[in-house]
């Protein structure tokens, strides 16, 4: 368990509590990373001592107190040092999205001022493409040594060794823009004390242990896996591994020979594993198909009858054959998660639940408890968090808003967004949801999206694109509301992106040509089939394929607003086959 000797959290900037950590498990394993050839291990105090060589560096070139440095990189532990260093400086950072293109940057980095980026030379390339054009940009620093033109982040090799600075808790530590699924992005201004709280809640709130091993797969620029996958285990002194790669095989290899106890994902994650387990289960031969699905009813009907978890016993071969048995804790976040989907874990004796956050609450607000979970829930407010329902409909849906110490201090340089959804001290975080009597919150969608039908029904696409996406046959759709012609109202309207993969291996099993398969058939009769335990004014009216799938942010969300303009009511970047 966590050492309740340590200087609470909440207490300290961030800085201060890697000083913390770095004096009580100055020994332990910090991190976990691939430097081509075999995994490394560095310590607290190994790490500690490459923050200061990145200080020497960031000074060399020029940074002061308050002035921004922007991180562009891949997950490696040089991407932590460079955001520590700047802390320690007075600094305030930037994480920069890895995946955005070259001519996205320039925005951001003007925006938010940036003086000096760090960047791994994967990078270097694209930012030589831009920098010329940026005022604020002075150099950037190399993470990698070798040939470049650009200083070193780790160059100096006998750096002095610091104590951390008393940043007040309300000193800005982070300017993080948002992944714009509906726009241009904004950044969050996030202090020492949003963060350090919501990670001391995310302590008290799970059983966290010193001993954790923490497999880092989600991109360390998003708010979810920097606080919970970065700055939480460094807070308790765990250990953090550096996935090599996002390829499904090399990350259970990874957890398999690290020992990985703790993993965290979007639900596109933990989904593609249990596509993966599925597939790997129906080439069983037919009785071993036939035992696991008797002790997969088993186990089902133990935890419903007499609430006790025997997936743990029933399925310790499964986990241990797929290479998943020292995980202990999964918890999905970022968007919904399928309940079925972690209904189906939690059977088979892995523990998989959902929490609930944005950027602008550092991220977390609410978790589900470790036992009694609710595979269909968000969970409860963290420690410290407060939530409301504002004005709830007649079923009691209404907007989320919530309150607390992780509660942004606003968007950069826009006011006017900050008056939007900062109010009163409640920050309004435009998803619709409810709350029940046990303390439990539910999501139904995101307010921006809802389609109001012709007899005013309230419908939310991200409860269709659920039924939809279950079907094998389909790999994603998108959700809106079709305008009638005449009269108010819209009618519902999927954009399906079928599994091509699944319709070639179907094809195969057939002996027939892929070109025989009447997709745009199939998909519609499975369309109806999926919408057939949905009420009747929810059900789909209109279906369009598409060859290629939706352009996305980094966490795996659909940019609704790239195929759907809201003035205008018109579909776009859609084909029908």
């Amino acid at each position: 368990m966590i050492n309740t000797k340590l200087t609470p959290i909440n207490k300290l900037n961030l800085p201060q509590m890697l000083a913390q950590s770095r004096k009580e498990f100055g020994t332990n394993v910090a991190m976990r990373y691939f430097d081509g050839e075999r995994f490394r291990e560095l310590t607290y105090d190994g790490f500690y001592r490459m923050v200061m060589q990145a200080i020497s560096a960031l000074r060399k070139a020029g940074v002061k107190s308050q002035d921004k440095v922007g991180i562009l990189s891949e997950n490696r532990p040089h991407w932590g040092a460079a955001y520590f260093a700047n802390l320690f400086n007075g600094g305030i950072n930037v994480p920069l999205d890895a995946l955005l293109k070259p001519q996205e940057l320039p925005y951001i980095i003007h925006h938010s001022g940036i003086k000096v980026i760090v960047a791994s030379a994967k990078y270097i390339p694209d930012l030589e493409t831009i920098k010329d054009k940026i005022e604020s940009l002075e150099t950037i620093i190399t993470m990698d040594p070798g040939d470049s033109a650009y200083p070193y982040l780790l160059a100096d090799d006998n750096p002095p060794i610091l104590e951390p600075p008393g940043t007040s808790l309300d000193e800005l530590a982070a300017v993080i823009y948002t992944s714009g699924t509906t726009g241009l992005a904004k950044g969050v201004m996030l202090s020492h004390g949003n963060i350090t709280s919501d990670i001391w809640a995310m302590v008290n709130a799970m059983d966290l242990y010193e001993s954790d091993n923490f497999i880092s797969i989600l991109p360390l620029h998003h708010t979810f896996e920097c606080t919970c996958g970065f700055l939480t285990p460094i807070s308790f002194g765990s250990c953090i591994t550096y996935a090599r790669g996002l390829a499904s095989k090399q990350i259970v290899e990874d957890i398999k020979n690290n020992k990985a106890t703790i993993l965290l994902g979007v639900p596109l994650v933990f989904e593609k594993m249990f596509t993966g387990l599925s597939k790997e289960i129906a080439k069983k031969p037919q009785f071993t198909r036939a035992i696991f699905k008797t002790t997969y009813g088993l186990s089902k009907i133990i935890k419903k009858t007499v609430k006790l978890e025997a997936g743990g016993m029933l399925f310790s071969s499964l986990r241990e054959k797929a290479g998943l048995s020292s995980l202990r804790l999964m918890v999905a976040g970022g968007a919904p998660m399928i309940p079925e989907i972690a209904e189906a874990f939690n059977i088979m004796g892995f523990r998989l639940i959902q929490g609930y956050g944005l950027t602008e609450s550092a991220p977390v607000l609410t978790l589900n408890p470790y036992e009694n979970y609710r595979n269909d829930s968000i969970g409860k407010p963290l420690p410290g968090v407060t939530l409301k329902i504002d004005n709830p409909n007649s079923q009691g849906i209404g907007e989320i808003i919530a309150k607390g110490p992780m509660v942004m201090k606003g968007y950069y340089k826009n006011p006017e967004a900050t008056a939007t959804v900062l109010k009163d001290g409640w920050l309004y975080t435009g998803d619709l949801g409810w709350g029940d009597d046990d303390g439990f919150y539910y999501i139904a969608g995101r307010s921006k999206n809802v389609i109001v039908t012709p007899g005013g029904k309230n419908v939310y696409p991200e409860e269709i694109e659920f039924a939809l996406n279950r079907s094998p046959f389909i790999l994603e759709s998108l959700v809106m509301g079709r305008p009638l012609e005449s009269g108010g109202g819209e009618e519902i309207e999927a954009i399906i992106v079928p599994d091509m993969e699944y319709y070639s291996a179907r094809a195969a099993e057939k002996g027939i040509d892929l070109n025989e398969m009447n997709i745009e058939k199939t998909i519609k009769l499975e369309v109806s089939k999926q919408c057939q335990e949905l009420a009747d004014y929810k059900r789909v009216k209109y279906v369009m394929l598409r060859n290629s799938d939706f352009e996305k942010t980094s966490t795996r969300k659909i940019k609704r607003f790239l195929y759907y303009n809201k003035e205008l009511k018109v579909p776009s970047g859609q084909k029908k086959r």
